[in-house]
């Protein structure tokens, strides 16, 4: 298993509502290229299937709805295959995705969690 970690937390479903489609494309870039640079700062090695978790580290309690991040995870995604991390972000190589909750920190982050399978 590597675990990728990325400060910050991207945008969500329903932040991308509000988005000019400028903006959106902006962020996308923003997001494929954080993860292009992180992935070579921690030695994150190709992998070919995995399964995927995502762990969004938060700096605060407030209520959040799981499935607003999703679309966090396609920028993530889009950003590991641009990086030659993953093949491809379809079924065949990323054969299961998960997004769960971590702990509280005062710098909110993620986890990528990525088990080769």
């Amino acid at each position: 298993m590597q675990i990728l970690r990325i400060e910050g937390i991207p945008p969500t479903q329903n932040e991308f509502r509000r988005m000019h489609h400028f903006e959106i494309a902006k962020r996308k870039k923003e997001w494929e290229a954080a993860v292009m640079i992180e992935v070579k700062r921690q030695s994150i090695q190709k992998v070919d299937k995995v399964k995927m978790r995502y762990i969004f580290h938060f700096a605060n309690n407030r209520r959040r709805d799981s499935d607003n991040y999703a679309t966090s995870c396609k920028f993530i995604q889009d950003g590991l295959v641009k990086a030659g991390i993953l093949p491809d972000d379809d079924f065949e190589h990323v054969v299961e995705l998960a997004i769960g909750r971590g702990r509280n920190d005062k710098k909110p982050y993620i986890e990528i969690e990525m088990v080769d399978i």
